[in-house]
């Protein structure tokens, strides 16, 4: 299928981004591709989030002693569907395979390579997000296929259990031995396991990073990149020396899109708001098995040491920019090697949303950049 939007407009965001240093954070700032002001929001996301804002007084509240699963029904049924379009129809080949995990529960995993692969091949193994009850594999699907396209490698794309019926470790756990079993299987697939990325978006992006910090601490020396795309890392919501809470008034907005973000900015705040002193991914993700403040349920609060070189990637107007940011300035003070990338007018969920929103694609073809670099 087609893209929605002209070509040219990747290239008007290759040309027109820039550097720039936040905080002593050398940050590479992606601009809307039609340009505009300070503060704006990219017209594709305007566009719908004018309606979003314009529903929002309408929306049913939150019932006291409603069950999570009636509390998550709505949101898994936004993030289960994809807002993209199948752009990578040709040209790469995918199969299916199931992977036993900590508790041998069969976790689904599909592997995509070019249908022309070359042999020694980097390795890219993805965590789709959704808030650990919700998204899948196919919302991501052409994410990774996108990726296949930009840099001969071999992607995994793990098909993890979600919450609130299943609950941590065991998500953790299938991403974590779905991860080994690539590794131990490199070479079937014509790939070196000594060139092995780690990704996700979101929920994602703290399973990616968790899993990171499982490697370091077992040993099992898998991991040589992380790929963390508007990660959740902070489920504690622990302040740190970076990170101090969430500050609505320190996002930039512009005059003629200020009324749609001042609604929109705090709705994923509000739906992920504590039930009493416990917020929403502690509630459905954690379940008491694991304290918030334990670095694989908040990888920002790891001291960083010893970790494989990070691509951390969100928009502005991101509601977990904080955290994000706050984990960029810690693993740089650690001496680790970070490359971050911040879109100007977008939030939270673009980066699935391939052939509809430029910057989605463009995602992809920097990951592909960075990992010709690292890897």
């Amino acid at each position: 299928m087609k893209r929605k939007y002209n070509e040219a407009l990747l290239e008007a965001i290759k040309q027109n981004e820039k550097e720039e240093v936040v905080e002593g954070i050398n940050i590479l700032v992606k601009p809307i591709p039609e340009g505009g002001e300070s503060g704006d929001m990219d017209p594709r996301l305007y566009k719908s989030m004018r309606i979003v804002a314009m529903l929002i007084k309408f929306l049913p509240k939150p019932k006291k002693n409603q069950t999570v699963l009636k509390r998550i029904k709505p949101m898994r049924k936004m993030f289960n569907k994809y807002k993209g379009i199948q752009l990578v129809q040709e040209g790469v080949t995918t199969e299916y395979f199931n992977v036993s995990s900590a508790d041998s529960y069969q976790v689904p995993v599909r592997v995509y390579k070019r249908t022309n692969a070359g042999t020694n091949l980097p390795m890219f193994v993805y965590y789709h997000g959704g808030g650990f009850f919700g998204g899948s594999a196919d919302i991501v699907e052409q994410m990774c296929k996108v990726l296949v396209q930009n840099i001969d490698c071999v992607a995994f794309n793990v098909d993890y259990r979600l919450c609130p019926e299943n609950h941590y470790p065991q998500p953790f756990d299938d991403c974590f031995f779905a991860t080994k079993w690539a590794y131990d299987n490199a070479e079937k697939f014509g790939a070196d396991k000594n060139k092995m990325a780690v990704s996700g978006d979101s929920a994602g992006g703290n399973l990616a990073a968790a899993v990171t910090l499982r490697d370091r601490e077992e040993k099992t020396g898998m991991v040589k990149l992380q790929v963390l795309i508007y990660p959740a890392v902070n489920i504690s919501g622990k302040k740190t020396e970076f990170y101090q809470g969430v500050d609505l008034s320190k996002y930039k907005r512009s005059a003629k899109h200020k009324k749609v973000l001042d609604a929109t900015l705090p709705m994923m705040n509000s739906l992920l708001e504590a039930n009493g002193d416990i917020n929403l991914l502690e509630e459905v993700y954690l379940q008491g098995n694991i304290d918030s403040e334990h670095i694989y349920a908040s990888p920002l609060l790891d001291d960083m040491h010893d970790l494989p070189p990070v691509l951390l990637i969100f928009g502005e107007h991101d509601f977990l920019v904080f955290e994000d940011f706050a984990y960029a300035r810690t693993f740089a003070k650690a001496g680790g090697k970070i490359k971050t990338i911040v879109y100007r007018g977008l939030g939270h969920g673009f980066a699935d949303q391939i052939g509809v929103i430029p910057q989605a694609e463009d995602c992809m073809k920097e990951i592909a950049s960075y990992m010709k670099e690292i890897l």
